[in-house]
C-alpha cells in the first residue's frame, strides 16, 4: 500500500470523515456546535475507553517489556522537556511574536494531542496493524514536561511574563490532575481490574460505544476547528509553515527514537505522533495560569486549526508509511 493509498484509507475512515463534515457544516449553519456539557462528556468517555484498552495488556508485559516501557518514557520525557526551546527558537526567529505568545506556542507543540493520538489509533485499528498497548500509559505523563520548559523560558526571557511561584505548584497540580489525564488512568485501572479477575467482559460492554462516540466528537471538534478560520487570516505566513513544519520534525524524532528502541512500526507511528501532535486542551488551561499574557488567539489555533488537522489527515497515515519503511 503506497503513501496515496495510505491518505485515502485514513480519509475514508469513518472518524475522520466526522471531522471533516464538522468543518464543512460551519459553512452552512456557522456558530452551531454541541452543547459543552455533552462534548465533556463524550471527551472523559472516550479518554476512559482508551485507558480501559491499554490497561488489560499492562498486567500481562513481562520484564523485557516493562523496561521497553520505561525506556520508551525517558526518551519521550526528555524530548517533551526540549522540543519547546527548539520550537520558542523557531517561532521568534521567523516571526515577530512577543515572548509569552512564543512560550505557549512552545509548550502546545511540545506537549501531545490525546485526540491526535486516538485518531491514530483508529486508523492502524482500521487497517489492521497492532502495536504496544502500553503506550497509552506514556501518553498520560506527556503533558506535563513541555508546560515546565514553557514556564523555564518565559522566566529566563521575559522575567515579568512570571513572576508568581506559587503559581507553579498550582500549574503542577492542573496538569497532573486534569480530567484527561484522571480518565485515562482511572480506565486503566479499570481495564487491569478487569484483565486481572477474568471479567474482561465488562470491559468490552463499555466500549461497544466507542466509536460512535468517537465519531460524534469528531465532528464537534471539526466545527470548533471550522470556527477558527478568523483567526488564520492575521497569522504571518511563517506562522502558518510553522504549523506544518513542526510537526514532521516531530515526527521525524519519533521515527529516530522508535529506530533505536527496536520498535515495531504500529508502536513506532504513534511515538511519531505523540512527538508531532500539539496540544490544544490541558496546555491552553495551564497557560491561562502561568502566562495570561500570551494571546490564546494565536495558539490555541495554530495548534487546533493548523497542526490537528495536518496531523489526522496527512501525518497520521505519512507517519505510518515511514515506519512500515524504516522499522523492522
Amino acid at each position: 500500500m503506497n503513501f496515496l493509498s495510505l491518505i485515502a484509507k485514513n480519509i475514508f475512515n469513518l472518524p475522520l470523515l466526522s471531522f471533516m463534515l464538522g468543518i464543512f457544516f460551519t459553512l452552512i449553519r456557522p456558530g452551531w456546535k454541541l452543547p459543552i456539557h455533552l462534548n465533556k462528556l463524550l471527551t472523559i468517555y472516550i479518554l476512559f475507553c482508551i485507558g480501559l484498552k491499554g490497561g488489560g495488556p499492562l498486567i500481562e508485559h513481562s520484564f523485557s517489556s516493562a523496561f521497553l516501557f520505561f525506556s520508551i518514557l525517558t526518551a519521550l520525557v526528555i524530548w517533551g522537556f526540549l522540543h519547546p526551546f527548539l520550537s520558542f527558537y523557531l517561532v521568534r526567529s521567523f516571526s515577530r511574536m512577543d515572548c509569552p505568545t512564543a512560550a505557549a506556542i512552545a509548550a502546545s507543540f511540545g506537549s501531545v494531542s490525546v485526540m491526535t493520538f486516538i485518531t491514530a489509533v483508529s486508523f492502524l485499528d482500521q487497517i489492521q496493524i497492532n502495536y504496544e498497548k502500553l503506550i497509552v500509559a506514556v501518553l498520560a505523563v506527556m503533558e506535563i514536561p513541555a508546560i515546565i520548559s514553557a514556564i523555564f523560558i518565559a522566566k529566563i526571557f521575559d522575567k515579568s511574563s512570571f513572576q508568581n511561584s506559587s503559581s507553579f505548584f498550582k500549574i503542577l497540580y492542573e496538569s497532573l490532575f486534569n480530567k484527561a489525564i484522571v480518565a485515562i488512568f482511572v480506565g486503566m485501572l479499570a481495564g487491569s481490574f478487569f484483565y486481572w479477575k477474568n471479567v474482561a467482559y465488562i470491559g468490552d460492554g463499555v466500549l461497544i460505544f466507542f466509536k460512535p462516540f468517537l465519531c460524534l466528537f469528531l465532528f464537534d471538534m471539526g466545527i470548533r476547528v471550522g470556527m477558527q478560520r478568523s483567526h488564520f487570516q492575521s497569522f504571518p505566513p511563517s506562522l502558518h509553515l510553522f504549523g506544518v513544519y513542526m510537526p514532521l520534525i516531530g515526527g521525524i524524532v519519533g521515527l529516530i527514537f522508535s529506530y533505536v528502541l527496536g520498535l515495531d512500526p504500529g508502536t513506532g507511528t504513534l511515538i511519531s505522533v505523540l512527538t508531532a501532535s500539539a496540544s490544544y486542551i490541558a496546555v491552553p488551561a495551564a497557560m491561562r495560569i502561568a502566562l495570561p499574557q500570551a494571546n490564546e488567539a494565536v495558539y490555541l489555533p495554530l495548534s487546533l486549526g493548523i497542526a490537528f488537522p495536518f496531523n489526522v489527515i496527512a501525518g497520521i497515515p505519512l507517519y505510518y508509511y515511514l515506519a512500515r519503511s524504516f522499522l523492522n
